[in-house]
C-alpha cells in the first residue's frame, strides 16, 4: 500500500546507485533529477568500494530495493544520497532499517518526501539537507488510522478492483493496522517520536499538504544530526512540484 493517492511529485525515474571510494572522492551532485544518473545505472570509483556512496534515486519500492541491495551487497557503504518522493511503506522501512544498521549518514540532493522524510531520513546517523533540498511530511499510517482517512482506499480498491464495500473495507482495515504497527516497531528500534509525521495535521496548524522543520524542531522528536544550509526555513520552493510550507512548532 502506499503512502496516500495525495501525493505529489514530479520526477519518479528509478533506481540510481553510484558508488564513490572515499570521503573526498565524493562527487558533487546536481539537484536536477535529470542530471542524476539512470536508473539502475551503478559505477566505482578507482577500483574501490571502501567507504562508498550509494545513491537513491526515485520512488521507494520493493523492486527498487532489491535491485539495490543487490548493487550494494559487499560494499562498504558510508554514506546515502538520496532523491525521493517517497512511495511503499513496507519498502521503505526495510530501506530506512538499513540505513540504521549500517549506521550511514544521508544526504538529500533534492527532496526527501512522505515515506522517505518518515523512515529513511531519520534512521540515518548523520543528516545533510543540501542547499535547495527538501525533507518534508504529510502524515502516516498511524494519522491515517487515527482520522478516519484510511477510508479513501476503500474507494480506490472498490473502483480499481470492483470490490464490494465490506471485501475492499476489511481488506484495507487489515493493511492499515498491519503497517501501523510495522511503524510502531521501527521508530521504537530507532528512537524518533513518530508524531514527527502528523505534528503539522494537528491543531492549531492544520497544514494542507506537506510541511518542512528546522533543525531545533527536528530534535524534538529525537531527528538529530541534522545539517541544513544557512536560511533553510526560507528555502525557495517554486521548483518542487508539491504544496510545501515551512512549520515553525509552538
Amino acid at each position: 500500500m502506499k503512502f496516500h493517492g495525495r501525493i505529489l511529485l514530479a520526477v519518479m525515474l528509478g533506481v540510481g546507485i553510484v558508488f564513490f571510494a572515499g570521503l573526498h572522492g565524493e562527487v558533487a551532485m546536481q539537484n536536477d533529477p535529470m542530471a542524476l544518473p539512470p536508473p539502475s545505472h551503478v559505477s566505482t570509483a578507482a577500483g574501490s568500494a571502501v567507504n562508498a556512496t550509494a545513491e537513491y534515486h526515485g520512488a521507494i519500492s520493493a523492486k527498487n530495493n532489491a535491485g539495490f541491495f543487490t548493487r550494494v551487497a559487499g560494499q562498504e557503504v558510508r554514506r546515502l544520497l538520496i532523491n525521493s518522493g517517497g512511495g511503499d511503506v513496507a519498502a521503505a522501512i526495510e530501506l530506512a532499517d538499513w540505513v540504521h544498521a549500517q549506521q550511514l549518514d544521508i544526504t538529500v540532493t533534492g527532496v526527501c518526501l512522505s515515506s522517505c522524510a518518515n523512515y529513511v531520513f531519520p534512521a540515518a546517523r548523520y543528516k545533510v539537507i543540501r542547499p535547495g533540498a527538501i525533507v518534508a511530511w504529510h502524515g502516516n499510517y498511524h494519522h491515517l488510522a487515527h482520522t478516519g482517512l484510511w477510508r479513501d482506499d476503500v474507494a480506490l480498491r472498490m473502483q480499481r478492483d470492483g470490490e464490494d464495500e465490506q471485501t475492499a473495507t476489511r481488506y484495507v482495515q487489515a493493511q492499515v493496522a498491519q503497517l501501523v504497527a510495522l511503524e510502531r516497531e521501527f521508530f521504537a528500534r530507532i528512537g524518533v517520536d513518530e508524531q514527527v509525521c502528523w505534528i503539522g495535521k494537528q491543531p492549531p496548524y492544520h497544514v494542507p499538504d506537506y510541511y518542512f522543520l528546522s533543525v531545533a524542531d527536528m530534535a524534538r522528536f529525537g531527528i538529530t544530526g541534522v545539517q541544513t544550509p544557512a536560511g533553510y526555513p526560507a528555502t525557495d520552493l517554486a521548483s518542487f512540484d508539491a504544496n510545501i510550507v515551512f512549520l515553525e512548532l509552538e
